[in-house]
């Protein structure tokens, strides 16, 4: 007898409700971030099955998704990467029931996921840069995302949290108080997607999800004890000497230790001196800079997720090495000899965490890629997403 289709289902509508709930309380009383809605956007969505977009700029962008669309208690896509974690890994499986992805890696198993979902008339949430970025500034999204929404033919709608990412900064080491303005759109109706080509639907959810936190909250307060703590995991060149891995981020002032220049950064997310207005316009800087015609080369230590499913970072050691053309990894994790090598474009990008690690996956399997000096994996991973650019013909700063 063929096994039946493994069913998707959806969170418990209380759970669900008290989760999102305390979340939301925790954060106003405890952080002073304040959560305001706008779900105009979503007036004529009823119920599902339906998409929804939203930009990756922040940790706590599933939190404003998850509040804005509480009432259809959505089916999340999120991150292979974070069931390698116990606890997060029962409560997303257990209580979520949310489909799994390889990030920049061919997945039919979440392709199959989100059919089921659709099938099941789910509403479906999807980020379709597939990774966060380092500063509050969306990404490209990823290949395949317009060929599978054409594919799904249900409407789509976006939620953009302005100023999510100035609450909660990847680069940042705990919250912020501020204002989360949450907006909502509608992108297509499913009729219309039956007549756009799969270019045209890129385009206009590029442009949807288009975010610049900077700009969209300009004048917002967003205070700390220290504005800067851990800006130096992501800014490492100095604009006035150009010296690289010299920056120190401390008591609200990024010092660069090889020519002495200083620089204090305000609760509004604006540089009180010298060349770079605000952390973006340094962030994007630093891309440009970077000369893809060198190579970049290390040896590194790899981790990787183990039998009990949980992510070890001591798994293997390796050589790795990046050019304009290629990644390049040999050595072993596990005793599992690694030689594995690809095309940057056909590599697409890499999911990471500054100041610990890069993310590729060989064979299917995730692995942590670790540089001896940790503060070098944001170089790693823009160099890959500058080489990336280049040969797409986009920018990566619009």
């Amino acid at each position: 007898m063929a096994r039946s289709r493994k069913k998707i289902g959806r969170p418990n509508r209380v759970v669900y409700y008290l989760g999102f709930g305390v979340l939301r309380a925790y954060f106003r009383l405890f952080v002073g971030t304040k959560f305001r809605f706008d779900r105009s956007g979503l007036a004529d969505l009823k119920s599902g099955p339906a998409l929804i977009i939203a930009p990756h700029i922040s940790g706590i962008d599933f939190i404003t998704v998850g509040i804005a669309c509480k009432k259809y208690t959505p089916t999340f896509v999120l991150s292979e990467h974070l069931f390698a974690k116990p606890l997060i890994r029962f409560i997303l499986t257990n209580l979520g029931h949310v489909i799994s992805k390889k990030m920049f890696c061919a997945d039919a198993g979440t392709i199959m996921g989100i059919m089921r979902a659709k099938a099941e008339g789910n509403v479906i949430v999807l980020f379709p840069e597939g990774r966060m970025n380092a500063v509050a500034h969306t990404l490209p999204i990823t290949p395949g995302t317009a060929e599978l929404i054409k594919r799904l033919e249900i409407p789509v709608y976006c939620v953009i949290g302005n100023g999510a990412a100035l609450a909660d900064p990847k680069w940042y080491r705990g919250f912020r108080a501020g204002l989360v303005d949450v907006k909502t759109s509608k992108v297509f109706s499913a009729e219309e997607l039956k007549s756009l080509s799969a270019d045209e639907i890129s385009k206009r959810v590029d442009g949807a999800i288009y975010h610049d936190d900077e700009k969209a909250m300009a004048g917002e307060r967003y205070p700390a004890k220290d504005t800067v703590k851990g800006l130096d995991r992501v800014l490492y060149k100095c604009p006035e000497c150009r010296a690289e891995f010299r920056l120190k981020a401390e008591n609200c002032a990024v010092i660069c230790k090889a020519c002495g220049f200083m620089t204090e950064l305000t609760d509004s997310y604006r540089f009180t001196n010298g060349k770079m207005g605000s952390i973006n316009d340094w962030f994007y800087w630093q891309i440009d800079e970077l000369d893809l015609g060198g190579v970049m080369e290390s040896d590194i230590k790899i981790g990787a997720v183990g039998p009990d499913h949980n992510m070890d970072f001591n798994a293997g050691s390796g050589h790795l090495r990046l050019d304009r053309e290629r990644l390049t990894l040999t050595g072993s994790f596990f005793g599992e000899p690694i030689d594995y090598s690809m095309e940057l474009e056909q590599l697409g990008g890499t999911p990471y965490t500054p100041n610990r690690e890069f993310d590729i996956y060989y064979k299917k399997k995730l692995l942590y890629l670790q540089p001896p000096d940790p503060r070098s994996v944001v170089k790693w991973v823009t160099f890959i997403d500058k080489a990336v650019a280049e040969k797409r013909g986009i920018k990566l700063n619009r």
